[in-house]
């Protein structure tokens, strides 16, 4: 194939994996929220921070190996674990790796809560916050994407919300886990 699908698909896999995320957190962090409460019982919301937490995973992946692939790109299989080591961008790009690391370590304890004390799972769950703001700067910082306005428009937004439901979390208070 030639290296412009693999940055193409690269770029939709990305962008993708960051909508998922940025639903999977905000709808996460509304359920918690006490000026949100009506939110805390509501089936939808439930079932889309259910759905949109593993959907990132096979996104993110995806994304990963688009860009070990892309020639051009020159990202190496280590890079995707250990932040910081490639050429070009290398706090842009480390920004992308942290962001999997937390990410995929918040996944696989949510997988695992039931063999963890609620308190430690908590502690680790909402380290989900650095992985957004981390993947947020790695998309606004690493490539073209931001450039197109709706996709900016998009995260923006996204970021917003979030600061907004974060910022009613912390005057508000939070629901009971």
């Amino acid at each position: 194939m030639d290296d412009l699908v693999f940055w193409l698909l690269s770029r939709v896999t990305g962008l993708s994996a960051f909508a998922a995320l940025s639903l999977s957190v905000l709808s996460g962090e509304a359920l918690r929220t006490s000026v949100l409460d009506v939110l805390a019982s509501n089936r939808a919301i439930r079932k889309l921070h259910d759905l949109t937490t593993p959907l990132w995973l096979p996104l993110g992946a995806a994304h990963c190996v688009m860009l070990v692939l892309d020639r051009t790109a020159r990202i190496q299989p280590l890079d995707l674990v250990l932040p910081f080591g490639v050429a070009y961008g290398p706090w842009q790009i480390g920004l992308g790796t942290i962001s999997l690391d937390i990410l995929v370590v918040v996944t696989l304890t949510s997988w695992m809560r039931r063999a963890m004390s609620n308190g430690l799972w908590q502690w680790i769950h909402r380290t989900s916050y650095l992985a957004f703001v981390a993947l947020f700067l790695h998309a606004a910082t690493s490539g073209t994407d931001f450039d197109a306005p709706i996709v900016s428009a998009i995260a923006w937004s996204s970021a917003a919300a979030l600061a907004v439901v974060g910022v009613s979390r912390v005057v508000w208070g939070r629901l009971p886990a």
